[in-house]
């Protein structure tokens, strides 16, 4: 850690007085916030608590000068005490505490939640006016309901398929809001299905099928999203090889550029569990050699081209398109280029800047996010695999070991950490 982090907090902040800087927040499945569209709103108890767990991972992501927003501190000092002096992880945590007393310090800064939502920007809102800071906070648009959506993902699917006709790339899932259509679908299309809740994502609201006919079980998880969220999207599933993610940047005033590649692993039925860190040349070789590299450059063009089209202008902050590597029928491969558009931070493009700042060029590793039902058991495997995986430093970056991104306590059941090999 920066031995300036020890200064008092109003002498750093003296520095940054002229730049713009940023105060991240992160809050973890937002899409549900954005579908309740009200400023008041409580998480799921299993969302809370992650967002607890991991309140400190933007430290990893955001920029030099910018700030991370904590409700809670306490085990921000001692976290930091322990890390490593290789590692200089320089954005300041702060509480509405100490915002507060440092507010005549304080440069101008921009609200930069994980995900937009009405929920996310009243707190910065209350932040603002409570603790006095200049904070420019985004006014919430209606658009921003619509582009969160599945049914926003489903229209820039049908629009890439448009600009690569020569490409075998899958039908657009289809949207209803009855039990039949659902049926309907089943009969006249091959299983697997997946059907999906259109404000969900990393895997959650998700179900799989195996049958060309719904049972008792399917019939109530499809009434049970109907009444939560008036519709669910329905689509054959394909024959996985590999997940992986393109990471996009629109800055609101109608440009959008590629930042790069995330591959990523996830549970049997599509719950995310951690990504992979390497170089991007060699993360780019696990897709390609299944596809070739045009096939690539021409899928990451036309995804560019329709995410400006259609976020470019409206949206600024980070997108991620999740995409996957799937095997045809006839045995050949080919890419769906747009599974799922998340507006927001993703776990990719924090992997992408955990490598490009603290990892080693040449090493190879995972980012991994893990769940631990039992109290006290995230406490112990930390444990366990701080002894077991020491870290090793080359040229002040990470080169092999463990390393976690946040605290562990007794009380944690979330972990984020790297794990390199």
């Amino acid at each position: 850690h920066k031995p300036e982090q020890s200064r008092p907090l109003k002498r750093r902040l003296c520095c940054f007085y002229a730049f713009m800087s940023r105060i991240h927040y992160f809050n973890p499945g937002h899409e549900t916030a954005v579908l309740l569209g009200t400023q008041n709103y409580t998480a799921p108890t299993n969302v809370r608590k992650m967002q607890k767990d991991l309140a400190l991972l933007p430290v990893w992501y955001a920029e030099e000068d910018d700030f991370v927003y904590l409700e809670d501190s306490k085990a921000t000092p001692p976290f930091f005490a322990h890390l490593p002096k290789d590692l200089h992880p320089a954005p300041i945590p702060v509480t509405k505490a100490m915002l507060a007393k440092n507010a005549p310090y304080l440069s101008p800064m921009d609200a930069a939640p994980w995900g937009l939502s009405p929920h996310s920007l009243h707190l910065f809102e209350q932040l603002r006016d409570k603790a006095k800071v200049r904070l420019s906070v985004p006014t919430w648009k209606e658009d921003y309901f619509r582009l969160t959506g599945r049914q926003t993902a489903a229209e820039c699917l049908e629009k890439i398929q448009a600009l690569l006709p020569d490409l075998p790339i899958p039908v657009a899932p289809r949207f209803c809001t009855q039990l039949r259509e659902v049926e309907r679908y089943m009969l006249l299309c091959n299983a697997p299905f997946v059907l999906k809740t259109p404000y969900s994502s990393s895997g959650r609201g998700l179900l799989w099928i195996e049958k060309r006919k719904p049972d008792t079980k399917t019939k109530n998880w499809i009434e049970g999203a109907f009444n939560k969220q008036g519709m669910i999207s329905i689509e054959s599933g394909l024959d996985k090889v590999q997940d992986f993610a393109m990471e996009f940047y629109s800055d609101g005033q109608g440009t959008v550029r590629y930042e790069g590649l995330s591959v990523f692993n996830t549970e049997e039925r599509g719950s995310y569990t951690g990504n992979i860190l390497e170089e991007q040349s060699t993360m780019l070789s696990r897709i390609t050699r299944f596809t070739g590299e045009e096939t690539y450059s021409c899928i990451q063009e036309a995804v560019r081209s329709v995410l400006q089209e259609v976020y470019g202008s409206t949206y600024a902050g980070c997108i991620g398109v999740d995409m996957l590597v799937y095997r045809q029928k006839d045995g050949s491969f080919a890419i769906h280029p747009c599974i799922e558009i998340n507006m927001r931070y993703t776990m990719g493009m924090v992997a992408l800047r955990l490598f490009q700042h603290y990892v080693a060029p040449r090493a190879v590793g995972d980012y991994r996010v893990s769940y631990e039902k039992e109290a006290g058991e995230a406490l112990e495997k930390h444990r366990l695999m701080s002894e077991t995986y020491p870290l090793r430093f080359a040229n002040g970056r990470i080169q092999e070991g463990y390393l976690s991104l946040c605290p562990v306590t007794k009380d944690t059941h979330y972990r984020a950490y790297l794990l390199l090999m």
